[in-house]
């Protein structure tokens, strides 16, 4: 048997074939995926190019497809009405990306994923086979901004004196080449600073908490707790706090130096599920997208099938070791 899974994300699409033992035996990769910015004709041409690549004229048994964009049903409406020509007659599960993290990175078919990079989501998977995920649509559903934007903040608090000290400020005039906070606060005005040049401080807060700032330190901790608030809000819906599972933490900003994240993300998640295991994903999402596939037609799968994907998986799939990838 064989089985393809796709990750689609904003910035790149990865196709991965595995056959029944779990070996890899095809793998490609197209530009970005989330119709919401390319739009269904580029989305289409992106999952083709990386499936073809893959597939090599063999044809799956079963696919997995975990895409960015796919967030409410008019979402999952219009992919459903063009996803199925990418290999047809062939059965498939359509997934956001969310729950293809939490199964590249969870020991069982059931648990919780969480995005953590340019963009949140969480979600999971009960043992019956349920899924729940929030819509994740920024602030009106009551998401956090983003990392940065609380950095860049304490920064200018710091500086006209409503914040306590913080060695943010110096980094981040560094950072953009910037003579002192009004020359800065001028550029955001004349749009000289954009949302993605200020979300690439990322790597830098947490450079600042690890050296030390109570600040950076603080930020970072909020953000754990905000974490693990999600992942227990999941694990209540799913029925799972009293079970043995996984909380999967994928994105780019799971990836950051030091272990203030984690290390919160795990206590919050604790005082809810003692017994749930909390960890970074250390995968290619892709590798949920399989699994998801195999899940679809009822094919089991264990340790050996899921050590053989490891062993075999292509170095071009795998997620950035730094602050340097994107996530929905």
């Amino acid at each position: 048997m064989l089985f393809l899974g796709v990750d689609g994300g904003g910035s790149k699409t990865a196709a991965m074939l595995v056959d029944e033992n779990g070996r890899v035996i095809g793998w490609g990769l197209g530009g970005g995926s989330n119709y919401q910015s390319v739009g269904l004709n580029t989305m289409l041409n992106s999952v083709t190019t990386a499936t073809t690549a893959a597939l090599n004229g063999a044809t799956p048994d079963a696919v997995g497809y975990c895409m960015a964009g796919a967030d409410m049903p008019h979402d999952f409406g219009l992919l459903h009405g063009v996803i199925p020509a990418v290999a047809p007659n062939v059965p498939y599960t359509l997934r956001n990306d969310v729950i293809g993290i939490f199964r590249a990175g969870s020991r069982f078919p059931y648990g919780v994923g969480i995005v953590f990079g340019t963009g949140f989501n969480a979600g999971g998977i009960d043992k019956a086979g349920n899924e729940f995920r929030f819509p994740s649509l920024g602030s009106v559903t009551g998401d956090r901004e983003h990392l940065t934007s609380y950095a860049i903040g304490a920064a200018f608090r710091a500086w006209d004196g409503r914040g306590e000290p913080t060695a943010l400020t110096d980094a981040i005039l560094k950072a953009f080449d910037a003579p002192d906070f009004e020359t800065l606060a001028e550029w955001w005005v004349q749009n000289k600073l954009t949302n993605r040049s200020v979300r690439n401080l990322a790597p830098l807060v947490f450079e600042v908490c690890e050296a030390g700032d109570a600040v950076a330190r603080r930020l970072i901790q909020n953000e754990g707790g905000e974490l693990g608030i999600a992942a227990n809000a999941v694990l209540r819906r799913l029925n799972l706090t009293h079970e043995d599972c996984d909380v999967v933490i994928g994105g780019s900003l799971s990836h950051g130096v030091g272990n203030v994240l984690m290390d919160t993300i795990t206590e919050v998640v604790h005082e809810c599920a003692p017994n749930a295991k909390v960890s970074r994903l250390d995968v290619p999402p892709v590798v949920g997208a399989v699994l998801l596939a195999a899940d679809t037609i009822g094919f089991k799968t264990d340790s050996n099938f899921i050590a053989a994907i490891r062993a075999t998986l292509p170095r071009e799939l795998y997620v950035p070791s730094a602050l340097t990838g994107e996530a929905s």
